[in-house]
Order: C-alpha cells, then structure tokens, then sequence
C-alpha cells in the first residue's frame, strides 16, 4: 500500500492570524512529540477521553501534499454529554471538544475553540457553566505547556 504520490506538493503555510476572540493559542517551546504527550498527560489527569487523534499530514499526504507536523486531538467525557443533552440537545455539535497541534519553524504552536463562546451561543446557563468548566481544562494545557 503506498503512503500516496510520489510528486507531492509542498504546502506554503499562511502566516496566522492572531487575534481570534473565539479560541486561543500558545507558542510552546518542546519538541513536537514532548508536546502531544503533555496534552495527553493532562487529559488523562482530568479524566477526559481521547476519542480519536487525527493526523492531518499523513491525510493530506496520500492526497499529494507536504504539510508540518499536525495533529488534531479530540476529547470528551460522558459526565460532560449528560449534562449537555440534558441542557440542549443541538448542542450534540460541540462535541467532542479539540486542541490542535502545529509543528512551525520556531516553535509547536497549540490551538483551541473557546468552549465557554461555543455554548454561550445556546442561551442556557447550564451550557454556559459547563463551558467555563470545560475551559479549565484548556487552561490546564497551556499552563503546562508555558
């Protein structure tokens, strides 16, 4: 089985926008992997689940293209998904939560969603407090990682 074509494209990255009201980043200073594992270290520590890690680069390498490391860990709990479906069921699209991690030339950048913007959008006070709930796990990451 082949990992994709052997003429692939090397993917020039944007520089990023900074400024985004609706998530957050950290410039971290460790390698790529001492990174995924201080994410996974914390999530384990706040007994989330790890519901899948995606790896966009080997993704978009069977496509044909070069990009730097990435990866996209999504995670969620069940305790979390109760009270969500308890509160508003539409808002089932929130979930699982992400943090997305970047290999750059100078540094492994980290970014996430505000969880406490994505389900303010809903108008219940249970949603919005699970969402500032939700953001201390977020601060725990980049606490770690600074």
């Amino acid at each position: 089985m082949s990992d994709g074509p052997s003429n692939l494209i090397e993917v020039d990255y944007a520089p990023p926008r900074d400024g985004h009201a609706f998530q957050h980043m950290v410039a971290a200073s460790s390698s790529f992997e001492t990174v995924l594992g201080t994410i996974r270290t914390v999530l384990s520590e706040a007994d989330m689940w790890i519901i899948h890690e995606i790896d966009p680069q080997m993704l978009l390498r069977r496509g044909g293209y070069i990009i730097a490391r990435t990866r996209q860990i999504l995670f969620f709990h069940p305790r979390y998904m109760v009270r969500l479906l308890g509160a508003d069921p539409a808002a089932l699209l929130e979930a699982p939560l992400k943090v997305v991690v970047t290999e750059g030339a100078n540094a492994v950048t980290v970014r996430w969603p505000v969880p406490g913007l994505l389900f303010d959008r809903y108008g219940h006070d249970d949603l919005s407090l699970l969402g500032r709930e939700l953001e201390l796990i977020y601060a725990a990451i980049a606490d770690r990682l600074t």
